[in-house]
């Protein structure tokens, strides 16, 4: 036969059943508290990273520019040497030249010379050969 309940047993199996449940309900706690820390530490997470994207595309415009800026120098050094080597070898070559003119302006200066006071020689041999036969000339028609 059956015994009657026993009312302190079953208020044991009643306070065990409230402590399952309330164990159970402290252990969904306890897991909804961690995966809303959790949460919090994603949104942090997420909030940083947006404000890396923010800051990403000024970042990114000084990094380019610095980038260009020290490209550019090595470049340009490059670029004003080749002008510098080239001008100097210009100049050398058009003082050359000068040079070159000066001098043969004087070669043409001194023919020059040269060829008036030949041209003076014959010019005034010349005369003095006219004259001798225009005196010739007269003197023939003067004794004629």
């Amino acid at each position: 036969m059956e015994s009657p309940p026993n009312p302190s047993g079953a208020r044991t199996k009643l306070d065990l059943l409230y402590h399952e449940v309330l164990g159970e309900v402290a252990g969904l706690v306890d897991r909804l508290e961690n995966a809303t820390q959790s949460l919090d530490a994603v949104q942090k997470h997420m909030q940083s990273m947006a404000d890396a994207q923010q800051v990403l595309p000024d970042q990114l415009s000084r990094h380019l520019t610095a980038t260009m800026g020290a490209a550019a120098k090595p470049i340009n050094q490059h670029t004003q040497h080749a002008i510098q080597t080239m001008l100097n070898d210009t100049s050398n070559r058009l003082d050359t030249l000068t040079r070159d003119a000066a001098q043969y302006a004087s070669i043409a200066h001194l023919s020059a010379r040269r060829m008036a006071l030949i041209a003076l020689a014959v010019g005034g041999a010349a005369g003095i050969f006219g004259g001798l036969l225009a005196g010739l000339a007269l003197g023939q028609i003067l004794i004629s």
